[in-house]
């Protein structure tokens, strides 16, 4: 067992041991004067006294002075326990520094702020303090790990660099949870330097956190921040004879500005400013900016909508890639003798619209040839059944090529069903609903793509058209059912033919046998009908950073120039060769070595929730995380020192005794029981006897 104390200091009043020693020594004996009437005829004898000199009163001495140092030691607060069990009562901390390197904390008023905090936190730890430091944004990065070398953290911090992408506290939570699942014996605590992005706190919730693991957020943001950031644009290709218009505009958002400000908007293509225009921002708000067509040419074309830079200038700048021109092909086969009215409805509804465009041909009579196919991406039969012989045999080579095909059944095809082939349903007849007003659309797979125009409330609008006839078909095996009638017979179904799509559509689209062509559902499930049959996709304008990109199968050999100017090789092994976008910027892949016209190129701009700086409060950092196990058993740690001394009072003990010790020397002190100073008389001078 040890000795140990709460408060040490107070060992400085034994300094008070010395006012009994030198009360003591300064004593005087002090007696009675009497009167003598003469003093002549008596000799002078000088009189010492022996308290002058040294301590007669022993006991009272060691009484007083061991009440004095009694007292000492009661406030001091004694306590007992063992040597091993003092070196564990204050264990090393286990701290885990989360600096937040997302896009808003690149802010002029906050990363240095930032970096300050975490070189301070560093700076304050104990020699034994253990320290990890993790960056983070919407992934987290351990760039140091859990070590007491306090230099190469303070490394790490000084190395650090804000990205372009979005803020994840779950992700660094998650990493501070993994780095102190080891540290056995450690106090853990997370400290988060952050500037409380409110779009950081998706993905909290369910979060579980050891019951024993502090987590603190070291805020750095100031109250105000402006800005102004570009967060988006729409953009269209208008075609204008051979040439064609881009039309751009752009959403600025405005935030904390202190009052309008005015500035200027500027568009620039392939490198040279197109357009600008002069606008004036709000304090706080959105602005949409138009700016004037800029003619360009068919091929693809790198765009940026800038502002002037301001304390956030990673988001004052938008990159964006315009698609090369690339219009759809679609072939409308009629049957041999059919009016041209019969196909307006469809033709019309296709070629109204863009991203894509169609281009729609028309064919009736003659043969399908492999020529005839060439460059179309769908293939519409209306009301016209498969041809047979070389033509059948040209369009199942075609869609198993990648080609998408159309079966619009009808009134010709009810009366005279065709053979099956290789379409994903026979018909069986008609189905007549002229006594119940006509048939709806009943259910509808509204997680299909061609139903995205209909979903949140757009199915009524799909449902309002009615039918008075349409064909009744019997689904084949392995087709899908996407749509019924409200009957429950099928109205569209899809079926997978090599590497392309067939699908047989029972909704008759002319309005002779119901109102569908009049109804405003007509045109978006046409034209979302015929993109998913050709297979096209969309690419959009610019990704966002933190996704993947994917390199085309095409480029064999693909070397990509980052935003950086760094470049990659991905393996040609790599699985579907997935391009991480962490940069904002433009990311251009190549053939075999970066020269040249790029084969592909993508735009990738920060999330545009990074751009609202309205933080949110600390207290919500762990809103919806639940608190699990202890990482660290809490009753197996040693008891902190003030707990021990609780349980064993010594300080009492000593109080007790400086009382009882200080009563005996008032009884010593009071009955006269203390030692006397001794007088003696000096010898007298000796006379010479002459």
């Amino acid at each position: 067992m040890g000795l140990g104390f709460l408060v040490p200091a107070f060992f400085a009043g034994l300094a008070a041991l010395l006012v009994p020693i030198v009360l003591h020594l300064r004593h005087r004996e002090r007696n009675q004067p009497r009167r003598f009437p003469s003093l002549m005829f008596l000799r002078r004898i000088p009189i010492r006294t022996a308290s002058r000199r040294r301590i007669t009163d022993w006991l009272l001495l060691l009484l007083r002075a061991a009440a004095v140092a009694f007292l000492v030691a009661a406030f001091s607060r004694p306590f007992l326990g063992s040597t091993v069990a003092e070196t564990r009562s204050t264990p090393a901390r286990a701290v885990v520094l989360l600096l937040d390197r997302s896009l808003s904390m690149s802010h002029a008023a906050v990363w240095p702020v930032a970096l300050d905090s975490a070189r301070q936190i560093i700076a304050g730890l104990a020699p034994a303090d253990r320290i990890a430091v993790v960056l983070f944004d919407d992934e987290a990065e351990v760039a140091q790990p859990l070590s007491s070398d306090h230099g190469a953290a303070l490394a790490a911090i000084n190395a650090a660099r804000p990205s372009s992408r979005g803020t994840r506290y779950a992700s660094a939570l998650r990493a501070a949870r993994q780095i102190l699942g080891g540290a056995r014996g450690l106090v853990g605590e997370a400290l988060v330097v952050t500037d409380m992005q409110r779009s950081g706190l998706s993905g909290l919730a369910g979060l579980e956190l050891p019951a024993d693991l502090g987590v603190r957020a070291i805020l750095v943001a100031p109250a105000l921040r402006p800005n102004a950031a570009v967060v988006g644009a729409d953009v269209q290709r208008v075609s204008d004879g051979d040439r064609s218009r881009l039309l751009v505009a752009a959403r600025v958002l405005s935030r904390d500005l202190g009052g309008p400000r005015r500035v200027r908007l500027a568009l620039a293509v392939n490198g040279r400013e197109a357009a600008s225009r002069e606008v004036s921002l709000p304090a706080d708000g959105a602005t949409m900016v138009t700016f004037d067509g800029v003619p360009m040419a068919a091929g693809r074309a790198r765009a940026t909508i800038a502002l002037p830079a301001d304390p956030l200038a990673a988001d004052d700048t938008l990159h964006l890639v315009i698609p090369a021109e690339d219009a759809l092909q679609v072939l409308v086969v009629a049957a041999p003798g059919a009016r041209l009215e019969e196909t307006l409805f469809l033709e019309r509804a296709l070629a109204i619209g863009h991203e894509p465009r169609f281009v729609v041909q028309r064919r009736s009579g003659a043969p399908l040839t492999t020529a005839a196919l060439r460059n179309i991406a769908v293939v519409f039969l209306a009301d016209t059944p498969v041809p047979a012989g070389s033509g059948g045999a040209a369009l199942l080579a075609w869609v198993e090529a990648g080609g998408g095909l159309i079966e619009a059944a009808g009134r010709r095809l009810s009366s005279r069903p065709p053979a099956a082939a290789f379409l994903p349903g026979t018909i069986r007849g008609a189905v007549e609903r002229m006594d119940d007003r006509g048939g709806a659309f009943g259910e509808v797979s509204l997680d299909h793509a061609i139903f995205a125009p209909f979903r949140g409330g757009g199915a009524a609008a799909l449902g309002a058209s009615r039918f008075l006839s349409y064909p009744r078909i019997e689904p084949a095996t392995g087709a899908e059912v996407l749509a019924r009638f409200d009957d429950g017979a099928p109205a569209l179904i899809e079926k997978a033919q090599g590497g392309g799509r067939v699908l047989l559509l029972a909704a008759p689209l002319d309005a002779v046998t119901g109102d569908f062509p009049l109804q405003p559902a007509y045109l978006p499930f046409l034209r979302r009908l015929a993109i998913y049959a050709s297979g096209h996709e969309a690419r959009p304008p610019w990704n966002t950073s933190g996704e993947s990109g994917l390199v085309p199968g095409s480029v064999r050999d693909p070397v990509i120039s980052t935003p950086s100017g760094a470049l990659l090789r991905p393996g040609a092994d790599s699985t579907g060769r997935a391009l991480a976008l962490g940069e904002a910027g433009f990311y251009d892949v190549y053939e075999g070595r970066a020269a040249g016209e790029p084969v592909e190129s993508f735009a990738v701009n920060a999330p545009a929730a990074e751009s609202d700086l309205t933080p949110a409060d600390a207290r919500e950092l762990l809103l919806g995380v639940q608190r699990g196990d202890s990482a660290q058993a809490v009753a197996s740690e040693p008891p902190a020192p003030r707990e021990r001394e609780g349980r064993q009072r010594l300080w009492r003990l000593l109080l007790a005794a400086a009382l009882l010790v200080l009563l005996v020397e008032s009884v010593i002190a009071n009955r006269g029981w203390r030692g006397m100073a001794e007088t003696g008389l000096a010898a007298p001078p000796e006379r010479s006897l002459s």
